[in-house]
């Protein structure tokens, strides 16, 4: 048995049947085959999720009774056979339609000849599938609700919204500055046989290609951080300074926490708080990783208004739960599950998250408001919505960051609390 290809049937199974990450479903995957290349399931089982939606309407037409009509597992075999057909030249269609046999022998037993008689059939018919016009949702692969969610808010550009969603960005690694600086971690980045470069003029991030960076001695010892460049971006705007006291009140895992903490040079104070107890460790894990000793974990509901910690923060940080449609290019399994018409009971969630940040905040002090979805009912409206009630808060600055040119799709906010 193929390791590659069971390893991505595996993943792709959690995401599937479990609704698992799919970052998550991968590493564990691999940690169960050691024998598989990293790159191969990565491009394979994330394409085969993202492409879902557009190869599932294929199936419909391949398949007798559609795709309603087959198992699961079976279905997760067609899948990805069907991604490798279309998008991986690098696999020969004779391989991807032998490879796929085999895994339906194995995990789907009785079904390898239905396998290859679809396989077959879209091969005769490619051209004709493949060349026939469909809806701009079907063309990039997204829900309908989803792609007019964005028409209605982006007009013109929603195509190229939804194109570059479908682009994952380069890894971008945020340097420890604490250990190190963005020239020795590219040397070292360079001499392990990675290309990398800087992502951006901050001297902050870098752009590094080859895979499982995390699994890397220069990870372990603390010397940088995997975090979007988007996030970046919003944590600089924030720009918290040595000896300052923060508030991250939706922080794990811990990543704008600890940015935060080293622009501090570790100095200050900052209480990071999540409203899932087990979660916090991971915070404490990636404070311990880079050398971070003034991240204070709380557990903490953001939505419930919490007396003691009024007025007493410089900075408060409140990057809210949301719909994560910005970040679709890197967890495509979003495009799975997402549906405008869940998001309402979010609304309520981030403006109460919101409106307890700024009573956190000492009079003078700044609150930043970030999310990772473009939906402009959880990002403009949320804000506007608060600066109509509260005369006492005033926007510094305001982006929505578009998922272009290695950035995944972002809004900040920053607000100051007036006297």
């Amino acid at each position: 048995m193929n390791q590659d290809w069971i390893t991505s049937f595996e993943a792709l199974r959690s995401v599937y049947i479990d609704e698992a990450y799919s970052n998550m479903a991968i590493n564990e995957a691999i940690s169960h085959h050691k024998g598989c290349r990293d790159s191969f399931v990565r491009t394979l089982v994330k394409g085969t999720i993202r492409d879902t939606i557009r190869i599932d309407s294929m199936i419909d037409e391949l398949a007798s009774g559609g795709v309603r009509s087959i198992k699961k597992r079976t279905l997760i075999v067609l899948r990805m056979a069907l991604y490798a057909l279309r998008s991986m030249n690098s696999v020969p269609d004779h391989a991807a339609v032998d490879e796929a046999v085999k895994l339906a022998r194995n995990v789907a037993k009785g079904t390898d000849r239905f396998v290859n008689a679809v396989l077959r059939s879209y091969l005769r018919r490619k051209d004709e599938l493949e060349s026939r016009p469909v809806s701009l949702a079907l063309k990039y692969s997204f829900p309908e609700g989803i792609t007019e969610l964005l028409r209605s808010q982006y007009g013109e550009e929603t195509e190229s919204i939804l194109k570059g969603l479908n682009e994952p960005p380069a890894v971008i690694l945020r340097v420890n500055t604490l250990k190190t600086n963005a020239q020795e971690l590219t040397e070292l980045l360079r001499e392990s046989g990675r290309d990398a470069g800087p992502a951006d003029d901050s001297g902050l991030a870098l752009w590094a290609e080859g895979s499982g960076i995390m699994n890397t001695p220069m990870f372990r010892d603390g010397l940088f951080t995997v975090q979007s460049l988007s996030s970046i971006t919003a944590v600089r705007s924030l720009a918290p300074g040595p000896g300052s006291t923060v508030l991250d009140m939706c922080a794990a895992p811990g990543g704008k926490s600890t940015m935060m903490a080293e622009m501090m040079h570790n100095r200050g104070r900052i209480i990071s708080c999540d409203i899932h107890e087990h979660r916090l460790g991971l915070i404490q894990a990636a404070s311990d990783r880079l050398g971070i000793d003034i991240i204070e974990t709380r557990l903490l509901d953001g939505t419930v208004y919490d007396g003691l910690l009024e007025g007493k923060f410089d900075y408060v940080l409140a990057d809210v739960p949301c719909s994560g449609l910005g970040v679709i290019s890197t967890k495509p399994e979003i495009k799975l599950k997402a549906d405008p018409d869940n998001f309402e009971s979010l609304y309520q969630v981030q403006q109460d998250i919101l409106q307890n940040a700024v009573r956190y905040a000492k009079s003078g002090g700044i609150i930043e408001y970030s999310t990772c979805t473009l939906n402009k009912r959880e990002n403009e409206n949320i804000v506007q919505e608060l600066t109509k009630q509260s005369s006492f808060v005033s926007i510094v600055e305001m982006h929505t960051i578009l998922p272009y040119n290695n950035l995944v799709g972002f809004y900040y906010c920053k607000l100051r609390k007036n006297a």
